[in-house]
């Protein structure tokens, strides 16, 4: 879980983004990382999804009520600074996990996205 706070000029805006699953893709010698999950701040959950390789990006993924009503969060939360933070934070975490060397060559291999592997799916 990534915690991130999207509200400008304020700390009391903390959004959790629950990854939920990572898909690799790769074809030939160019690679894509999709990485899915849940957005919360503890009263709505909302889907986030940022996509890396060729053009990177984050977005929030609308997500409709029982009751025919699109759920969003609070004014406070700035969602252009959002999706910013959602792809530094996912960035920052796959150069993590590409940096420690106590796991095998081919675990590294997953999640260097700049070389050649088959694809993956890993679920969270």
């Amino acid at each position: 879980m990534i915690w991130l706070s999207p509200a400008n000029g304020t700390k009391e805006c903390s959004i959790y983004f629950d990854i939920r699953d990572i898909d690799l893709q790769c074809s030939g010698d160019r690679s894509t990382c999709v990485v899915r999950g849940l957005l919360g701040d503890g009263f709505c959950e909302l889907l986030g999804e940022v996509s890396l390789g060729g053009r990177d990006f984050a977005k929030i993924l609308p997500v409709w009520s029982e009751a025919g009503v699109l759920e969003s969060f609070s004014d406070a939360v700035d969602e252009d600074l959002l999706q910013q933070e959602m792809l530094s934070a996912v960035k920052d975490l796959l150069h993590t996990l590409v940096s420690i060397k106590d796991y095998s060559s081919s675990f590294e291999q997953v999640f260097d996205i700049s070389v050649h592997c088959p694809n993956y799916h890993l679920a969270a």
